[in-house]
C-alpha cells in the first residue's frame, strides 16, 4: 500500500501506514476503533491512559487496543522528525487468533502485563519486520494474517499481549463502528444502520444506550478519527478530507475537529 493513500479500513485485511511530524504534536483524546500496533522509527511517542504515562522509542512496540481513548504525543527526535509505522489488526482477525491460541493465552495471563509500550525482543522484531514487508509487497491477506499472528504470538509468549486480548463487552458498538468505518462518507442514519444489522431502530438505540453510547456519538467519533488519520498520512486538501468523512461543510468539520482534538485541521497539518 502506498503511504500517501493512508490507512483504509477493510474489515478482514491488515493494513499499514506511516505517521510523520516535524513539530511536537499532542492529541489529548484519541479514540482507538481498531487494534493497532505501532513502532516509532524516529523520535518518541508518549501515551497517557487513565493515570499512567508511557514512553516509547524505536526499541518498543506500542499496543493501542480497540475501545480505548488515549492521550498521544508524537515528539520529533534529534534530526527534527517524528516517524512511525502503524498497523491495524481488524476485529475478526483478533477473534480468530484468540480462538486458535485460547489455551496459550490463558496460560500466559499469569505473567501478563498491562503496559501499552513494550520492549521489542528479537522474535517480536523479526515478526514485525516480516509483517511490514508483506504489507508493503501487497501480499495476499492470508499471508498478512499469518505474519500478524506471529507478532501477536510472540507478544503473548512474552506476557505482553494482554491489553489487545481483553474483551470490550460492547459487541453492538463494535458492529456499528465497523459499518461506519467502511464508508464514513455515507449519509448514515439510525434507520440505515438498523437495517444493515437486521434490528429495529428502537432496539438499536436501546442497546447502544445500555452500552453507554449512542449512534450519533459513534458516527462522529469514527468520522473524526478517520479524518485525523487522513490528515496525518495523506496530502489530500482539508476540504476533500471533510467530504471523505461525511462532512458537507469544511468549516463545520473544522469546528468539530477542534472540539475533539484541541487544534484545527490546518494546525495539525502545519505540524506534519
Amino acid at each position: 500500500m502506498r503511504a500517501r493513500d493512508g490507512l483504509q479500513h477493510r474489515e478482514n485485511i491488515i493494513e499499514a501506514c506511516v505517521i510523520q511530524a516535524r513539530q511536537p504534536l499532542t492529541l489529548p483524546r484519541m479514540p482507538v476503533f481498531a487494534n493497532t500496533l505501532c513502532r516509532v522509527r524516529q523520535g518518541e511517542k508518549r501515551l497517557q491512559w487513565e493515570d499512567r504515562e508511557m514512553r516509547a522509542g524505536p526499541g518498543h512496540l506500542i499496543l493501542m487496543p480497540a475501545g480505548r481513548e488515549l492521550g498521544i504525543s508524537n515528539l520529533p527526535g534529534r534530526h527534527g522528525h517524528y516517524s512511525a509505522d502503524a498497523v491495524t489488526v481488524p476485529l475478526p482477525i483478533m477473534r480468530g487468533f484468540s480462538a486458535r491460541y485460547s489455551q496459550l493465552i490463558l496460560s500466559s495471563r499469569s505473567v501478563s502485563t498491562t503496559d501499552l509500550c513494550v520492549p521489542l525482543d528479537t522474535h517480536t522484531a523479526q515478526a514485525w519486520d516480516q509483517l511490514l514487508a508483506a504489507i508493503h509487497a501487497n501480499a495476499h491477506p492470508a499471508l498478512r494474517t499469518h505474519y500478524a499472528e506471529a507478532v501477536l504470538l510472540s507478544l503473548c509468549l512474552s506476557g505482553h499481549a494482554g491489553p489487545l486480548l481483553t474483551g470490550r463487552n460492547d459487541p453492538l458498538c463494535e458492529r456499528v463502528q465497523q459499518l461506519v468505518m467502511g464508508s464514513p462518507e455515507r449519509d448514515w442514519t439510525v434507520a440505515s444502520i438498523a437495517h444493515c444489522l437486521n434490528l429495529g431502530e428502537s432496539t438499536l438505540r436501546r442497546q447502544l444506550a445500555n452500552e453507554g453510547d449512542s449512534f450519533r456519538n459513534i458516527l462522529e467519533g469514527v468520522r473524526l478519527a478517520t479524518a485525523l488519520q487522513l490528515l496525518q498520512t495523506t496530502s489530500r486538501p482539508v476540504g476533500e478530507v471533510a467530504g471523505a468523512c461525511g462532512y458537507a461543510s469544511a468549516s463545520r468539520f473544522a469546528v468539530r475537529f477542534r472540539a475533539r482534538y484541541g487544534l484545527s485541521p490546518r494546525a495539525l497539518r502545519a505540524a506534519i
